[in-house]
């Protein structure tokens, strides 16, 4: 970007996305509790501890993407994108994908002004199609799935460890050093069986920040492929 480019997306852009950004999502995190008080006003309530039991369930299995998801994902979504991405869900399976391909397919590197902007519109377009599809799905393919053969609907749990893989093999192009670095410590890590999965998940991205840091500082990375 120019300096003018610069000027207009830190000082005119960024306020306005970030201001509604935080309003936005302060609104979403309140209207998640509405079905729940709805069901209160009503006089439907399983009682405090039903409620401590099921949260301790749920954040056994995911707390620890509360932490490493922003950290991980901000790089390719960007402070608009993240924003967008964060409140409008399905990130891992849509909403990165698609940011990762368009700044790839623009030229553009990801956590870069231009790069945030690309991910931006790529997500857009992306919520629209996957909010039709949804309310298609919903209405008629909903029915369908019973009648799908078992082999079937066991492949659809590799759908998301697929993503991922395809987009580490599209990163992996940019960069091949850090690429293999990454995928020794996740393999080793692994292989290890001492350290549980979220602890292999946070280890080797602290490690890939704290590597490419390194590396960048003593000019051991190879000169970006972006246009920016």
């Amino acid at each position: 970007m120019t300096m003018d480019e610069e000027e207009v997306y830190s000082k005119k852009f960024l306020p306005g996305i970030i201001k509604w950004g935080a309003l936005l999502t302060w609104l979403g995190m309140a209207l998640m509790f509405a079905p729940p008080l709805l069901l209160v006003f009503h006089g439907i309530f399983p009682g405090w501890g039903a409620i401590a039991k099921g949260f301790g369930l749920g954040a056994a299995a995911v707390a620890v993407m509360w932490f490493v998801e922003p950290f991980s994902y901000f790089p390719v979504l960007g402070i608009p994108g993240t924003y967008l991405a964060f409140l409008s869900g399905n990130i891992s399976n849509l909403k990165l994908p698609c940011a990762a391909v368009a700044e790839e397919a623009a030229g553009v590197q990801g956590g870069t002004s231009r790069g945030g902007i690309i991910a931006t519109i790529a997500m857009v377009v992306a919520t629209i199609v996957a909010t039709v599809i949804i309310f298609i799905g919903a209405i008629g393919l909903a029915s369908v799935v019973k009648y799908l053969p078992p082999f079937l609907i066991k492949a659809t749990t590799f759908v998301l460890p697929a993503i991922f893989g395809a987009i580490f093999g599209q990163f992996l192009l940019s960069n091949v050093t850090l690429g293999v670095i990454a995928l020794a410590i996740g393999i080793a890590l692994t292989l290890v069986k001492v350290i549980p999965g979220w602890g292999i998940l946070i280890i080797t991205i602290v490690a890939m920040i704290v590597i490419s840091r390194v590396m960048f500082q003593k000019g051991l990375l190879g000169k970006s492929k972006s246009k920016e």
